[in-house]
């Protein structure tokens, strides 16, 4: 956790000043980078902030030289692939339970 933040790698949103939801980054490799621990607390859900958050650190990994930035997330999860392909991202290729989703540029 500690490299994460080192490296940037942590997008917290906020609304009031309060933390409402967070997704981490990785770091760029051969142009590549990935959105991972998308979480929002049970109390904050429903009110966009996952969405905000994802997109945000889309926005970060380009920001920091990603050309490509990817999200894997769990087939069985229908609410966390409609908020990806919410802002802007592409379903790919789906296996083992997930599908990988190409983070889109529509950020919220």
């Amino acid at each position: 956790m500690d490299d994460r933040i080192a490296h940037g790698g942590l997008v917290l949103w906020e609304d009031g000043g309060v933390p409402v939801s967070m997704a981490g980054v990785s770091r760029t490799v051969a142009g590549t980078a990935r959105v991972s621990v998308v979480y929002t607390p049970p109390e904050h859900r429903g009110r966009g902030y996952a969405a905000a958050v994802t997109a945000g650190a889309g926005r970060t990994a380009r920001e920091a030289g990603a050309g490509e930035v990817l999200l894997f997330a769990d087939l069985a999860n229908p609410t966390s692939n409609g908020v990806y392909l919410r802002i802007g991202d592409r379903a790919g290729t789906a296996g083992r339970g997930g599908v990988s989703h190409r983070h889109g540029t529509n950020d919220p």
